[in-house]
């Protein structure tokens, strides 16, 4: 085992957390258990214009339903925003002072300086490289400004940002987990802002203070992130602190190979809980999202997820979600469910009792038929409510090729049949029915009226099952009812 690793998601509370962030949590989370280390969760609220009011509280339901349970940081306690661990606060407009102390030590060293640069004279400076053909970008026009100046525009109150003075034209390498050796040079760069105009600082100062002072020794992150990557580099030189090693994962796409959107069937997190994705599933499928074991199994329980995983295997390709193998995934952690733990879901969904004996019969029933815990009352409803007798059913009930009148005739004598059996079991029933089957009258002339006529659908368990499902007494009364 490798040294014990401290790793951190920092997710932005600009609305509902997506399947990239989640993905990213879940590579942090399983570093940190695999190296016995610590997984953080910090809340970056410095972008005050996208800040949305419940948003941080929705990104920690997210992450507590999914299982990514945070040794220090932000968590929920009681449903509540809350903190915990010696590192705090957590939430990074909780630190303004600290930030803003750090910014005119960049000042002071001559590592920043202060751009007085208006809106519209930014604006005019883009439209110009634009018209020259060039990449628009700021121009330095205010790092030569004498300190003296500086300092007194500041002390009249004008307004101003505070931007890293990057070297003009230096080369800098930094190793990345997943990518090995980069190389930039600072001539490709601007000189970005580390303090607002407001007083908060910008991602590229407040992400590097706090990834030190947490004491982060991996940044995972996003490769979206890499451009910040020569000027984090560089900020950590300037302060003279030990940088952190750094871990860029691949960008999702949607099967077309675009940037993934609702369109692939991505959708908020939480969202998958509504729909009835179990946590185990979609942590099962965003893993291989970049990550491969190495080996051909397919599904893994959190232990040997942690025991398989490594930085070493993430490949820096980018990853295709598929909402089709959600699904497939999703059905096969249903089907490996204990089955009382699925039967409270059944009863949950069917609003009934769980004591109900036809609840534990029909999730015995269906399921291996579940892809997803909403199909619940689509597949299962029919155990607890009967079906509408009318020309709907009839329909339903009565096979191609086949006239009702004929059909009915089969379900008296099915009635008759059932009446006289005293084992209500899928073998005794499986019994009666054949003995309604001849040379003019095939196995399916008698199960799918049966099974159609008690649980009014196309499609659902066969004909012995859905009768045990149902009990004798109730079987009785759905089958009588239509004829």
């Amino acid at each position: 085992m490798s040294s014990p690793e401290r790793v951190r998601i920092a997710p932005s509370p600009t609305g509902e957390m997506h399947l990239g962030t989640v993905r990213t949590a879940i590579f942090c989370w399983l570093l940190a258990r695999k190296t016995g280390g610590q997984f953080l969760v910090r809340i970056e609220d410095t972008d005050r214009n996208r800040f949305v009011e419940g948003s941080a509280e929705r990104i920690l339901e997210a992450l507590a339903w999914l299982g990514l349970e945070a040794d220090e940081g932000a968590y929920l306690k009681d449903g509540a925003y809350a903190e915990k661990g010696p590192h705090g606060p957590y939430t990074q407009s909780q630190n303004l002072p600290m930030y803003q102390e750090i910014a005119q030590q960049l000042l002071d060293g001559g590592h920043a300086y202060r751009c007085f640069a208006t809106a519209e004279e930014l604006e005019q400076m883009r439209s110009e490289q634009q018209a020259r053909g060039e990449l628009p970008r700021y121009d330095r026009r205010y790092r030569t400004l004498p300190c003296e100046e500086s300092d007194a525009r500041a002390a009249a109150g004008e307004s101003f940002v505070i931007r890293q003075a990057l070297p003009l034209d230096r080369e800098v390498v930094v190793h990345d987990r997943i990518r090995g050796e980069l190389r930039f040079n600072t001539r490709d760069l601007d000189d970005h802002v580390l303090l607002k105009s407001d007083g908060f600082p910008t991602y590229h100062l407040a992400s590097v203070v706090d990834d030190h002072r947490m004491e982060i020794t991996t940044v995972i992150r996003g490769e979206e992130w890499l451009p910040s990557l020569p000027k984090n580099a560089l900020l950590y030189e300037a302060l003279g602190w030990e940088a952190p090693a750094f871990a860029h994962v691949p960008v999702i796409l949607g099967q077309d190979k675009s940037k993934l959107s609702k369109r692939h069937g991505a959708r908020p997190t939480l969202d998958y809980r509504g729909m009835g994705y179990l946590p185990d599933a979609l942590v099962n499928t965003l893993v291989f999202l970049g990550w491969s074991p190495g080996t051909e199994q397919e599904f893994f329980t959190r232990d040997e997820l942690i025991a398989s995983f490594s930085m070493e295997r993430v490949n820096p390709a980018p990853a295709v979600f598929d909402a089709q193998r959600l699904d497939y995934v999703n059905g096969w952690y249903i089907r490996h469910l204990p089955l009382s733990e699925l039967a409270h879901e059944v009863a949950n969904r069917l609003r009934v009792d769980v004591s109900d004996e036809r609840v534990l019969r029909v999730t015995q029933a269906t399921q291996e038929r579940l892809k997803r815990l909403d199909e619940i009352p689509e597949v299962c409803g029919w155990a607890v409510t009967a079906p509408l007798v009318n020309d709907e059913l009839r329909g339903i009930v009565t096979p191609k090729k086949r006239a009702w009148e004929e059909v009915r005739q089969i379900l008296v004598e099915v009635t008759e049949v059932l009446e006289a059996v005293d084992s209500w079991t899928a073998e005794s029933l499986e019994t009666a029915l054949r003995s309604l089957v001849s040379e003019e009258r095939k196995t399916g002339d008698v199960f799918w009226p049966v099974r159609a006529a008690v649980t009014g659908l196309p499609a659902s368990p066969g004909a012995f099952e859905s009768l045990w499902v149902l009990g004798k007494e109730e079987s009785l009364v759905r089958l009588r009812n239509l004829l």
